[in-house]
């Protein structure tokens, strides 16, 4: 018999019988009532993904179609064990020299060549058994012409032989060969099926284990009790104990502790907090692609939980996440999650992984240093150089506020004295654009202002930005210090949004109508073309007013940006009173 003791956990707790087989109730059910009956199809096909028990199943069905333990098992199956491992057929089954039973990789043998030998050796009588068994792995990579040459055997084969086709990949088995199987399906092994799996094989190979090592062990292999079993070796042999930390330090992953706090850093620190937490935890060492997931995944749970709903994968620190989430808005979360979203495809093609994630991470963290951090939850706030006690009870008593609200208290303080000094420049556009603006954060240490427009005044931003010697000193004499002016345009436009304005006095005048009679204009030339060379000729047109020359962007810069978004000409209006 194989020696077991120097063979590795996937290969010695390989499946021995029906019994052993973890996860895939509904395909053994199917079998052994294959068995009990009696009644076999000439080919089957077991599909199904890597590492859950394809293979394995197969050699438990091939032992106990030959077991001689058979007809007990068909009168009596509730106490008959299949295969009994025990008899003749059973023992060859296990030293892996039964003569009806050969296991063939198609990975290697794919040509019509093979198949023409598998032909020919199953028009002979098996030697010890009932049946000859073909077991044939991997059967998507036989070749197109090799599946031709099997048609014929598949669909008649003598009556002493079975087929079975494992894969990994129906689709690549050409239509007319699994129409001819008797095909099964096996899922990926369920979570805790597979969880208690390991904690058996733990218990008998005397490794010591804590059930949250375990499970993420279950939760990174995705439903593979191969897989699973050699993660778990290889945390065995670097750890005495299979815990969640061992398991996240053999998969190159951080801990649920420093990616909270990273979390944290990303909604509410500066940049050097962050570049402080990167070298103090060496983060270039962790898988990239883990920490890119496991942040998505966070600020995906952070929109769950804003809105009520805990996610079952952050049970274990929901408390710790609902608390983070306290200080920020729906609005905030969504566009960080969206910014990494955005990013994603790019950041699987770079080379430089961690670099290009370090450098998301900074420009979110540079905007955290822009914005008021008012809305912060007490115990992030006060980590903050300068935060005084009074600030950590106005933050606790602010804390479920909503950040999108306007500062309604600034506005009136700094804004209204702003736009009303406005209108000592004598530019009506100027002065009704500002009073569109509604102030989002405003913070008179750093001189940060941060206003924001309806998503409709975007054209305008050109005339803020060349107009900034007008208004600047201006915004700065109400705020008495240099200011810092931040303006976005998010804001969806409403009724409110349009500022009231005064009632003028309007002066009637009296328009004179304008002429429909005909005069030559002699700006507008036209040339007939005639075989001694170009005649001149003068058209004429109705009368209308004169055109402005706005060609200087200098003399008009409002013209040329109303031109920018509205194509046309600009005419000059005579009024006579």
């Amino acid at each position: 018999m194989m020696d077991t003791q120097n063979l590795n956990l996937a290969r010695k707790w390989r499946s021995k019988n029906f019994e052993q087989i973890v996860g895939q109730d509904l395909s053994i059910r199917m079998l052994k009532n294959s068995l009990y009956l009696n009644h076999y199809f000439p080919v089957y096909l077991f599909a199904g993904q890597r590492g859950c028990g394809k293979t394995s199943t197969a050699r438990v069905f091939a032992a106990a179609i030959n077991c001689q333990e058979l007809p007990n098992f068909q009168k009596n199956p509730q106490a008959t064990v299949l295969p009994c491992m025990a008899c003749i057929s059973c023992q060859a089954y296990t030293q892996g020299n039964h003569p009806d039973f050969i296991e063939i990789d198609a990975a290697s043998n794919t040509g019509v060549d093979n198949v023409r030998q598998i032909i020919d050796s199953s028009s002979l009588l098996p030697l010890m058994g009932n049946k000859k068994i073909y077991l044939i792995d991997e059967a998507h990579m036989l070749s197109k012409a090799a599946f031709n040459a099997f048609l014929k055997l598949m669909e008649e084969p003598p009556a002493t032989v079975i087929f079975i086709l494992a894969t990994t990949d129906t689709q690549k088995i050409i239509e007319t060969v699994r129409s001819r199987c008797f095909q099964l399906f096996f899922k990926p092994v369920d979570s805790l099926a597979l969880q208690k799996h390991l904690a058996y094989i733990c218990s008998q190979e005397q490794i010591n284990f804590q059930e949250d090592g375990l499970a993420l062990i279950v939760q990174e292999t995705d439903g593979s009790a191969r897989d699973a079993l050699n993660l778990l070796e290889q945390v065995r042999f670097s750890a005495d104990t299979i815990t969640r930390e061992t398991v996240c330090h053999v998969l190159g992953y951080l801990d649920e502790s420093r990616l909270l706090k990273l979390l944290e850093i990303i909604l509410y620190k500066n940049v050097q907090e962050l570049l402080q937490f990167c070298h103090e935890n060496r983060l270039e060492q962790f898988s990239s692609e883990f920490l890119w997931s496991r942040i998505t995944n966070l600020l995906r749970a952070c929109i769950w939980i804003k809105n009520g709903v805990i996610p079952a994968h952050v049970q274990d620190y929901a408390s710790q996440l609902q608390f983070l989430v306290r200080g920020k808005s729906l609005a905030s979360i969504t566009s960080l999650l969206e910014l990494f979203y955005m990013q994603e495809p790019l950041f699987k093609k770079v080379t430089g992984q961690y670099a290009f994630l370090e450098v998301i991470l900074l420009r979110i963290c540079q905007k955290n240093e822009g914005n008021s951090n008012s809305n912060m939850p007490a115990s992030v706030a006060a980590s903050q150089p300068g935060t005084t006690e009074e600030d950590e009870e106005f933050d606790t008593q602010e804390e479920d506020d909503d950040d999108d609200t306007p500062a309604y208290e600034e506005k009136s303080n700094v804004w209204a004295p702003f736009v009303q000094s406005i209108e000592q420049l004598k530019d009506p556009l100027l002065s009704s654009i500002f009073k569109q603006a509604s102030i989002v954060a405003c913070d008179h240490n750093s001189g940060l202002l941060h206003i924001d427009f309806p998503k409709g005044f975007t054209f305008f931003a050109d005339v803020i930005d060349s107009s900034k010697a007008q208004w600047e000193p201006l915004l700065e004499q109400v705020m008495n210090k240099k200011v810092i002016l931040q303006v976005t345009f998010t804001r969806n436009a409403s009724i409110s949004d349009a500022a009231p304005k005064p009632v003028e006095t309007v002066t009637i005048k009296k328009v004179e109508p304008i002429s429909t009679q005909t005069a030559p204009v002699k700006n507008f030339n036209t040339y007939a073309h005639k075989s001694n060379g170009f005649t001149k000729k003068t058209v004429t047109q109705p009368l209308r007013e004169p055109r402005m020359d706005v060609s200087d962007a200098a003399l008009w810069p409002h013209a040329h940006l109303l031109l920018k978004h509205f194509p046309g000409t600009i005419t000059q209006i005579k009024e006579i009173v």
